[in-house]
């Protein structure tokens, strides 16, 4: 019996063992023990969860490095400095855009020439520029220019007249909003014969219709103080012109442009002048942060009158660096 009762506590410990693996005995571990499986499961997920997340992390990536999607466009802002920014529609033309041609701490160099004829009877109008630009800010921008406008059969001689130039935006194009811009513009008596001092101040809007094709808008008050050689006699002390222009960006190198301008005689008793505008602009040379274009422009009167030139041909040649 004594051996009967030995032998039932050897038993006794092993189904005791038996029983605290139960599972009514797991579920009455510590809290901290408790919380470990959800807390794995918070970090990693399932597989079908980690595969869905992943994916669509790299569709974003892809998004964002291509522009595909208006999303991804307005957060890294690539497509927007591309779509609202310039586009080498400057003051060369009758109407010019209302974005700076520089960026801060850029310079321009412009070299251009210009042909005019008219019906008046008087000589063919030939002149060149040379102009130099420096961005102070990311919206403003100071010129400084020396044009000689009468060149060839016994016209001006020597140094032609300085004009200092002042430009700033002061609203940046969005989707809603054009840009608007103004230019002040001073004109020294430093030529051959030249005398008095100009001013004139334009103001320009600008809207993009799509991300090729934009709209502007100019209009130009100038007080006429002399002038440059015979240029000062009967000159209209008052003067002014406004325009519309559009242009389309046909590939990322070339652009398109046609502008209207209607301005006053540049002498008393004259009619106001009308002009047909044609534009284009390519650029030739990129590298880096230089940049060069070529710009061609006709002009075409449409009034018929005698101060207002039948025909005119532009051209510039300009370099910008960083």
């Amino acid at each position: 019996m004594l051996r009967s009762f030995l032998m039932l506590l050897s038993v006794l410990p092993c189904t005791t063992f038996s029983v605290a693996e139960t599972p009514s005995t797991k579920d009455s571990r510590s809290p901290a023990v408790s919380r470990q499986a959800p807390l794995s499961l918070a970090a990693y997920g399932t597989p079908e969860k980690q595969k869905t997340k992943s994916a669509s992390s790299d569709i974003t990536l892809e998004e964002r490095s291509s522009g595909s999607t208006k999303e991804s466009s307005e957060s890294t802002g690539t497509d927007s400095v591309e779509k609202f920014g310039y586009r080498e529609v400057s003051d060369f033309f009758n109407i010019r855009e209302a974005n700076p041609q520089v960026d801060k701490g850029e310079w321009e160099f412009e070299f251009e020439t210009k042909w005019f004829t008219r019906s008046n009877g008087e000589r063919d109008e030939i002149g060149i520029a040379q102009t130099l630009k420096y961005g102070v800010t990311d919206d403003f921008f100071i010129e400084l220019e020396e044009e000689q406008g009468h060149l060839g059969d016994g016209a001006d001689q020597g140094n032609g007249d300085l004009f200092i130039v002042l430009f700033n935006r002061f609203i940046r194009e969005d989707e809603t909003v054009p840009a608007v811009a103004a230019q002040v513009e001073m004109r020294l008596p430093t030529g051959d014969g030249s005398s008095g001092i100009d001013a004139a101040l334009s103001l320009i809007t600008t809207k993009s219709i799509t991300d090729r094709l934009r709209v502007h808008l100019e209009g130009i008050i100038e007080t006429a103080n002399g002038g440059s050689g015979e240029e000062d006699i009967n000159r209209r002390h008052f003067q002014w012109a406004i325009g519309p222009g559009i242009d389309y960006q046909f590939d990322e190198r070339t652009l398109g442009l046609l502008n209207y301008i209607n301005r006053s005689s540049e002498e008393y008793g004259e009619h106001n002048e009308n002009l047909l505008e044609f534009g284009v602009v390519h650029e030739i040379y990129h590298n880096g942060d230089i940049h060069s274009h070529i710009k061609l422009a006709a002009d075409v009167g449409l009034d018929g009158q005698d101060e207002t030139p039948n025909f005119g041909t532009k051209f510039q040649w300009s370099i910008d660096w960083k």
